[in-house]
Order: C-alpha cells, then sequence, then structure tokens
C-alpha cells in the first residue's frame, strides 16, 4: 500500500486516478480548488476509508505551504506525487492575451514547482519516493512542426517549461532519493481534451499507471507516454 498524493483530484485524469488507486488499495490525498464542491471526489470518500480530501490552490503559495505543513506535522509521508492540475487556453501566437500566458504559466508550471518543493519533507519520508509531473507531447520542442495540431501556444509553452522542471528537479533532489518523471497521458476524452480524443479518461488512467509500473527503478529525469514509450524533449 502506498501514500498518493494528486494534484487537481475533482474532474478527468485528477479523479479517475483517485478512483483506481483506491481500488487497488492505496490510501489517496486527494486535493482540489473547491472540495465542497467536488462531488464526484465526495462520493468517492463516501466508499473508502482510504481517501482523505484536501483543498489545494496550486497557484497560492499560501495555500500549498499550509497544506504540505499540515501533512508534515502530522507526520505523514507520500510514496508518490501526481502534479496533475493542469489548465489549457486553446488560442495561438497571434489571439493570446498575456493575463491567459501568465494564469496558464502560474497554474501549469510555478503550481507544479511549489507543491513538488512544499511536498519535499514528505517525500523523504517514502523509501522510494516518485514524482510525476503530467505533461504533454505538446511540451516537445522535438515535435514541434510534426503535428497537426497548432495554436495552445501558452500551454504548449508551459508544458516545455515543465518538462525542464523535471530535468532539473530530477539532479537536485537525487541527492535525497526522490525521482521525478514527466507523463504524457495522450490525447484524453476530458474537459481539456475534448469528446473527438483517443482515449477514454480510464483507459489513459490505465495506461499510465502501467507505463510508471515499468519503468526501471533507477529512471528518473525522463520523458515518456502513456504507451511508455520516450518522448524527445
Amino acid at each position: 500500500m502506498k501514500t498518493i498524493f494528486i494534484t487537481g483530484a475533482s474532474r478527468g485524469i485528477g479523479l479517475e486516478l483517485t478512483k483506481q488507486l483506491l481500488t487497488e488499495g492505496h490510501k489517496v490525498i486527494a486535493s482540489c480548488r473547491n472540495p465542497e464542491d467536488a462531488d464526484a471526489l465526495l462520493a468517492c470518500r463516501e466508499n473508502s476509508d482510504h481517501l482523505e480530501i484536501m483543498g489545494l490552490r496550486v497557484d497560492e503559495e499560501n495555500s500549498v505551504r499550509s497544506c504540505f505543513s499540515t501533512l508534515e506535522q502530522a507526520g505523514r509521508g507520500i510514496d508518490l506525487l501526481f502534479n496533475n492540475a493542469g489548465i489549457i487556453d486553446w488560442d495561438d501566437l497571434h489571439a493570446v492575451s498575456t493575463e491567459s500566458l501568465e494564469k496558464v504559466y502560474r497554474i501549469n508550471l510555478v503550481g507544479a514547482l511549489l507543491v513538488l518543493r512544499g511536498a519535499i519533507s514528505c517525500l523523504r519520508k517514502s523509501s522510494d519516493p516518485l514524482v510525476v509531473n503530467l505533461s504533454s507531447r505538446l511540451g516537445s520542442i522535438a515535435l514541434r512542426g510534426n503535428t497537426q495540431l497548432g495554436g495552445a501556444i501558452a500551454y504548449q509553452c508551459s508544458k516545455a517549461a515543465l518538462n525542464m522542471l523535471t530535468r532539473q528537479s530530477a539532479i537536485d533532489l537525487s541527492s535525497f532519493g526522490i525521482r521525478v518523471v514527466s507523463v504524457s497521458p495522450g490525447w484524453v476524452r476530458t474537459d481539456m481534451g475534448g469528446e473527438t480524443a483517443k482515449y477514454e479518461v480510464d483507459e489513459s488512467v490505465r495506461l499510465i499507471r502501467a507505463a510508471l509500473g515499468n519503468l526501471q527503478p533507477t529512471a528518473t529525469g525522463v520523458f515518456i507516454g502513456e504507451d511508455g514509450a520516450t518522448i524527445p524533449w
């Protein structure tokens, strides 16, 4: 049994991760911005003693500090951290506003950094701590020009930056034994991905979990897809 912390757990991939991990008997700390409005997540708690729900606004430093201070003071450890919270703006280079660009970066990159940094003490209590930054193939610089999807300039840039966070934090945290990886979930039928996407949410999550299960025990600072294959940076 592992203790797993998930951000953005009230819907989409975060919610499905919570459901599948609870089914396997893991302890899940599911966080979201407004727990009182997270009906689907609250319903999960009615059927499991292993689910804890915490309020967390990843883009607000005080919220992050308060959340992990509570866990640390209680002596709680975290084996697996899913930095899942994220937003998208589909506007292209010509249309995106600076306000939207800053908001996307604030949640997708700064939020992930704040959560990762806040969780270090709890992660260090684990014998094999792993951080998963939920990235995207749209964040691969090498693949730009090789796909037909345009636009979403703020999102693409934020995920490329998130990948750099993965690479550098894998180096910076190696002395603590904390591994950090980026994972792309594929094109998923969520509010973000739309109805024509390739995967249902439950299928994507099963694939992600299988890919993580097949990681080499020493793997860190890598970028993989839902199929487990390496994605170029």
